[in-house]
């Protein structure tokens, strides 16, 4: 097996200046390496755009399933070495972002796994993902953390070639998030309100996202040491998008954060009640994405 390493020095901030939509020609990118023989077929980047993740395929229906995500999007294509099976070109990649720190949200293997034989051009259907297209394709998708900030890496390897998508959120990266009981503790003490950061969401959606347990842990922490305590759970977006839209997703996402510490937590119901306000109450201007991205957050707020 040839061996694959991930870079990730000397990458730009996630912190855009720009919502631009521009497109532009790119021969690689920091954070991989392309397999050893394997030339680089065509690469594009966009500054700022939606992808569309595939993270699953519904075989009663018959079509790839995932979430929507927004950031600075790289898309990658390779042919693959004639001499190389798509197994060990997929297990190369795998390896090589695991220790970089990939968590995985879903990976597949093949007819049965990722689709059927008569739907194999459901990835390309979904999002333009190019390289599932035979009975023996492999692909996986998942987060790892990228200059502190959160990146969704998707990559599949078929008949011929091997696919590579990057796509660099403004998400604090879970394992960077500063969150703690203590913490939080101390901001409703000083505040009688804080954000709680390291919750994710998908674009427009109010399912809790795989990387949002420390953030979980953080408020179940702070519940348990303090057990008179009762809280608002507040959702807070950006402004982007209908007023009652907004006001309704950030009621879901609230909600979705209650129901996960009372299912998952154990904690009496009664302790905790969501709200959403929507663009109500932001953190900064809602002028630029950076701004935009510090009010799209969760609140908890002492009742």
């Amino acid at each position: 097996m040839i061996k694959l390493s991930v870079l990730s020095a000397c990458v730009a901030s996630l912190f855009f200046t720009t919502t631009s939509w521009a497109q532009r020609e790119i021969s690689g990118h920091p954070l991989v390496a392309l397999y050893e023989g394997a030339e680089l077929g065509s690469g594009e980047q966009f500054e700022f755009d939606t992808y569309r993740l595939v993270t699953g395929f519904d075989f009663e229906d018959r079509i790839a399933t995932g979430i929507t995500i927004e950031g600075r999007i790289t898309r990658l294509y390779h042919d693959n070495p004639d001499e190389r099976s798509e197994h060990e070109i997929f297990a190369n990649y795998l390896e090589a972002f695991e220790d970089a720190g990939l968590s995985v949200i879903f990976q597949c293997a093949g007819d049965g796994e990722c689709f059927t034989g008569s739907t194999r051009n459901a990835y390309r259907n979904f999002n333009g993902f190019a390289a599932m297209n035979g009975g023996n394709s492999r692909y996986a998708a998942g987060t790892l953390e990228h200059d502190g900030r959160l990146a969704y890496i998707a990559f599949g390897t078929g008949r011929h070639g091997t696919s590579i998508d990057i796509i660099e959120t403004t998400e604090m990266a879970t394992g960077r998030v500063t969150v703690s009981a203590e913490a939080l503790a101390s901001g409703l003490e000083a505040n009688g309100h804080v954000r709680v950061d390291g919750l994710l969401f998908a674009l427009d959606q109010a399912d809790l996202l795989p990387g949002s347990e420390t953030a979980l842990q953080a408020v179940a922490e702070l519940l348990e040491q303090n057990p008179e305590m009762s809280l608002y759970v507040v959702g807070h977006t950006d402004s982007s998008g209908a007023f009652a839209h907004n006001i309704s997703l950030s009621q879901r996402r609230a909600s979705a954060v209650v129901t996960a510490l009372v299912e998952q937590y154990g904690f009496d119901a009664t302790r905790l009640e969501a709200h959403g306000v929507g663009p109500l109450s932001p953190e900064a201007s809602q002028a630029s994405e950076a701004g935009r991205a510090l009010n799209r957050r969760v609140e908890i707020v002492l009742k």
